[in-house]
């Protein structure tokens, strides 16, 4: 029988998608590969966060590379030493289980969305409560911060993605372009537009400062899953449960090029450990914008992250892994930070 967390879940599915559905119908305690020997990564794995009491769900690193923040159901947001794994601060506002976190550009606060249908800011060194946001009608599952440090947009089950003051918690706009529950925003780097990805199948691009819609990406095929700009803000990635990951014009919507679940270096891959692509979680650009990330996962099985350049498409680097609930690359982009079974987060070098 499922635990009270993972029934709730069960509850918030259609509203919270993405790897949390997939968590709740998988049950507590499940490895990779439906219960088999997992396959461990083809890459140096660095450190283990131990931490968590229950599923890590968010994973974001300082500005600075030092440390990493990361939230779980188990109600907690943690702070530790991105060399040393030691804790630097357990943050315990919340009263549910986390969905995201975000740390702030100029390093001083970190923002995490929680299923208690809060968003809380709090000072990054001392886990002093700065503001709550309750702005929404249903849980938030993804965050960004402004570039400038001074706001964030948060996306919603209710499908609704709203900018707001983070300091004072003061509503800036409400974007209600989509016609179902958000799952990805993020703040373009030049700090211009926001991009919103929906269960509607859809990516839009709005104006930060007036929520006028600018684009409207339709390329995919089933509800987008996650996003990320180029760091020049000239382009956008975007994975999709229809298996793709799709690189395009972020003025335009012009498709620079297109991954499809199945054809990405299968040869690569020991199919026989029971790893396949199939539907796409998530997607990550580089800081230095030379390379684009992407996992893929069986539902209940096994993660294959794959990297390639983002310019051309090609030098693709798959590796599997057990599953993957959250990925981030490092400042440098030398390492992954990601959240993995049962309950860790590791750390491991790019390949």
């Amino acid at each position: 029988m499922l635990s009270r967390s993972y029934a709730r879940l069960f509850v918030l599915a259609l509203g919270i998608p993405l790897m949390l559905a997939m968590l709740a119908a998988c049950g507590a305690g499940t490895t990779g590969g439906g219960g088999a020997t997992t396959t461990r990564p083809q890459t140096k794995i660095l450190l283990t966060y131990h931490g968590h009491s229950d599923r890590a769900t968010a994973v974001a690193w300082s500005p600075d590379g030092k440390y990493v923040v990361s939230g779980s159901l188990d109600k907690t947001v943690q702070v530790w030493s991105a060399t040393t794994g030691k804790t630097q601060l357990i943050y315990r506002g919340h009263t549910d289980g986390i969905l995201a976190v975000v740390w702030s550009p100029d390093g001083r606060y970190i923002a995490s969305s929680s299923l208690d249908n809060t968003i809380q800011v709090w000072d990054a060194s001392t886990g002093t409560p700065i503001t709550t946001y309750r702005g929404h009608k249903l849980p938030a599952q993804t965050l960004s911060w402004s570039p400038d440090s001074h706001s964030i947009v948060s996306g919603s089950s209710d499908q609704t993605a709203q900018v707001w003051v983070a300091t004072t918690g003061k509503t800036i706009l409400t974007y209600r372009g989509h016609s179902a529950p958000v799952n990805a925003v993020m703040w373009s780097p030049d700090g211009k537009r926001i991009a919103s990805g929906s269960v509607d199948t859809t990516v839009q691009v709005w104006d930060a400062t007036s929520g006028k819609t600018l684009l409207r990406f339709r390329g995919h095929k089933n509800q987008v899953t996650s996003l990320a700009w180029s760091p020049d803000s000239t382009s956008i990635v975007s994975g999709s449960f229809d298996k793709t990951v799709q690189v395009w014009d972020a003025s335009t919507g012009k498709v620079r090029y297109i991954y499809d679940g199945y054809n990405i270096a299968g040869a690569r891959i020991d199919n026989s450990k029971g790893v396949s692509q199939d539907l796409i979680h998530f997607v990550a650009w580089s800081h230095n914008g030379k390379r684009i990330a992407a996992v893929t996962q069986q539902y209940c099985g096994d993660a294959i992250v794959i990297t390639w350049d983002a310019q051309t498409g090609k030098h693709l680097v798959p590796y599997p892994d057990v599953a993957v609930y959250a990925l981030a690359w490092s400042p440098d982009d030398t390492r992954f930070a990601s959240t993995i079974e049962i309950s860790d987060v590791q750390i491991a070098l790019v390949p």
